[in-house]
């Protein structure tokens, strides 16, 4: 099979690919040689029960060069010699039926040496700087003895809190996050000075990214679950958000063509559910959710469902397939089968290179088998895969954006 495959109709039960990460993960105890730090997995939803794996990592002085730890992938990890001075990651993997997903822990550190009468035992906390022109503050967290004077500097990170450069003239306890933020992460590293002159420094907790634009700011997309036939009806979740204040949300149907590069809205389909009509078999259908708090509004989308099954139809998909992987240049991406009305054992597999709302799909010349390798080509778009049988095409739900190596 090349390029896109004829789709044909069917009907597919949504789920999304991996947990869904709500409270992001951390590293507990005191960054010091001889000390033992400990893994909170953070908070997620999830299709069941959740399997969590670790992998500590040891970083350079701004985290941007981070080499994991031979063997420390315990929820706990003692903290030896070779630590001292460095900073130190923490990746968490959370499987559940549905995939897997990777989030990261704020770095630790840096360590100090056993013999160091001062060291942080709280890391400091920033509270604020949610947004562009929204200031932050970061306080001195706690000492192991009660210092004299404390210095700051503030960091512009990448989303997870690492690779990290000093931001310029931002030394006092107070910053307000200008447009270069937008989408950077940001650490507050707070320098205390004993009366003996001794000095030792701490990382914050890093804040999520920083707004760049009014309105909440989203971390988990929407999804679409419901059997994509006509006749059955879909329903949104409104993904999840932060934000200032209560949020509403307001939601848009729209119908598109198989590789959804044109949609229309769906006259009066402005609810979180949606019944499909005649007009939509043989079409993909997209969502997009609008949020709303005090400072304004934003957008996302739910990747494409579809092909819309006619209501007789016979075969048809009843799980779509699940891609699993590393979403990095290099990395081998698999599409799993998904779940179908009658025993089915002959699949064709299609992968289409997406925008990064999992739209405007083109497919991916050669790419047709259940496993792709990313190519740089694939950096800043989302990829589908379509599994075929007999003729039924599945389209699964988008990966996150493609990040270089």
């Amino acid at each position: 099979m090349r390029g896109l495959p004829a789709l044909s109709l069917l009907a597919v039960a949504v789920a999304a690919s991996g947990p869904v990460n709500t409270t992001g993960p951390s590293a507990s105890g005191i960054p010091q040689q001889g000390q033992r730090l400990g893994a909170v997995p953070g908070i997620w939803t999830a299709a069941g029960p959740v399997a969590y794996a670790y992998q500590w990592y040891r970083c350079n002085a701004t985290g941007a060069h981070c080499v994991s730890v031979h063997g420390a992938t315990a929820v706990g990890y003692r903290l030896g010699a070779a630590d001292a001075g460095a900073l130190v990651g923490l990746t968490v993997r959370a499987t559940d039926s549905t995939g897997t997903t990777t989030a990261y822990a704020s770095l630790v550190g840096p360590v100090a040496a056993a013999s160091s009468a001062l060291r942080s035992t709280v890391p400091p906390k920033i509270t604020g700087g949610s947004g562009v022109g929204v200031g932050a503050t970061v306080d001195n967290g706690s000492w192991s003895v009660r210092p004299g004077s404390f210095t700051y500097a503030w960091q512009r990170c990448n989303p997870n809190g690492r690779a990290c450069a000093a931001i310029g003239g931002a030394t006092t306890a107070s910053y307000v996050p200008v447009t270069a933020d937008g989408g950077h992460a940001l650490v507050a590293v707070v320098t205390a000075t004993a009366a003996s002159g001794t000095q030792a420094s701490a990382w914050s907790t890093a804040t999520r990214p920083v707004k760049a634009a009014p309105g909440p700011v989203l971390s988990a997309a929407p999804v679409v679950s419901g059997l994509v036939q006509q006749g059955q009806k879909l329903a949104a979740t409104t993904g999840t958000w932060s934000g200032s204040g209560a949020i509403s949300y307001a939601y848009q149907w729209y119908r598109c063509d198989t590789t959804g590069a044109h949609c229309s809205s769906v006259h009066g389909a402005t609810l979180a559910t949606y019944t499909l009509v005649a007009a939509d078999a043989g079409k993909t259908i997209g969502l997009t959710v609008r949020a709303t708090d005090s400072t304004g509004t934003a957008s996302a989308y739910g990747g494409l469902v579809g092909t819309v099954a006619a209501r007789a139809a016979a075969l048809h998909a009843t799980a779509a397939p699940a891609i699993t992987g590393t979403s990095t240049v290099g990395q081998t991406l698999t599409a799993g089968n998904g779940s179908w009305s009658t025993a089915t054992t002959a699949f064709s597999y299609a992968w289409l290179r997406c925008n990064a709302n999992g739209r405007i799909c083109t497919p991916i010349a050669g790419a047709t088998a259940a496993s792709y390798t990313l190519a740089a080509d694939d950096v800043g778009h989302t990829l589908v895969s379509v599994v075929t049988a007999s003729g039924v095409a599945s389209w699964s739900l988008p990966t996150v954006p493609v990040a270089a190596a």
